[in-house]
């Protein structure tokens, strides 16, 4: 069963299909975690819901109904953040249906900031606390698929701190990549602004983060290579430049001029050792091109977003590893050369 939920559960949305399977077998832990009155419990998943006129809408993962009447509403982000104006739609729904603020549940894997996510949401749960309510369950099969599952949550945890290698699926790549944006992002230099939407046009879990310049924008972002190709495909930063144009010509003049100060050695000599065991090839500039093409320093497929060079990380580095090289890069970036 613990290799069967290994496989099931490989994304968000897994996890939240099954705390609605083992509310559905036993709603008392539901009923509890929730401090809802006694009567009849049900879910309802992924609701759409419609805003105010102009306000965007939305789906819900989760809307809690007592006897028929919506209670409560809760949004599971385990590996991902926040995006968009989701919450502005539950809220003006939730307003509507007389749902307060503190029944309104941000859940996570843990009692980390969920990126982007809205203030007024309740965080008193988790994901490991709600599991942790069928330890006692009166329903057997809900009783074993909790305790199995909490395992499976456990592995997870593990995975997203230990050696990128190890990694099982693409959610633990997304929980280390939150971390990661937590503990990064609460030492970086003044003047540094974070991207925590945590994916790339290609849909990998991506860490992004910028400071402006004179010229625009000087960027540094890690993310994980695609295609995945099972679990030994390492992590990448790259160092970029981008002009408020944002197009091929721009970018590409820019990082022409500051191609020095882009190139992989320069950033590595100016981190030192500790960053130089972590990366492959130190030594080398790091620039890439399109088969056949001339020209600009650029990234595969990387048309209008910035122009510079990368880093591929060792393939065993751990979070802890990955902290320290993104936490120089943030650093270099502050170093990029007045015109």
């Amino acid at each position: 069963m613990t290799y069967g939920l290994t496989r099931l559960l490989r994304t968000e949305n897994d996890w939240s299909d099954l705390l609605c399977f083992l509310a559905e077998l036993d709603p008392e832990p539901l009923r509890s975690a929730l401090r809802l009155a006694r009567g009849t419990i049900t879910i309802r998943r992924e609701v759409r819901v419609k805003a105010r006129r102009g306000a965007p809408a939305g789906r819900v993962d989760f809307v809690v109904l007592l006897d028929g009447v919506e209670r409560a509403l809760m949004e599971m982000k385990l590996g991902a953040g926040a995006h968009g104006e989701q919450f502005a739609a539950y809220d003006a729904w939730a307003e509507s249906k007389g749902i307060p603020a503190a029944d309104r549940y941000l859940v996570g894997p843990n009692a980390d900031p969920i990126p982007d996510g809205p203030s007024t949401w309740s965080r008193r749960l988790t994901f490991d606390g709600l599991l942790g309510g069928w330890n006692s369950s009166s329903d057997d099969l809900a009783w074993l698929l909790a305790a199995r599952a909490h395992q499976q949550l456990v592995v997870l945890e593990a995975e997203a701190t230990g050696p990128a290698d190890q990694a099982s699926t693409a959610l633990s790549d997304a929980l280390r990549l939150r971390r990661l944006a937590r503990l990064t992002q609460a030492a970086a230099p003044e003047g540094t602004a974070f991207n925590l939407q945590q994916h790339s046009q290609m849909g990998a879990p991506n860490i992004c983060a910028w400071r402006d310049t004179e010229d625009g924008y000087v960027v540094a972002e890690i993310q994980r290579l695609q295609p995945r190709r099972g679990t030994d495909s390492p992590f990448e930063i790259r160092i970029m430049v981008q002009t408020p144009e944002a197009t091929s010509a721009a970018n590409g003049s820019l990082a022409d001029r500051h191609q020095k100060w882009l190139a992989r050695n320069s950033f590595v000599q100016h981190a030192g050792p500790s960053v130089q065991a972590l990366v492959m090839d130190p030594e080398d500039d790091g620039f890439k091109k399109k088969p056949g093409a001339k020209g600009h320093p650029r990234y595969y497929g990387y048309e209008g977003g910035g122009h510079g060079s990368s880093a591929v990380l060792q393939n065993g580095v751990d979070l802890n590893g990955m902290v320290t090289v993104f936490s120089a890069l943030l650093e270099y970036l502050a170093t990029y050369p007045k015109q």
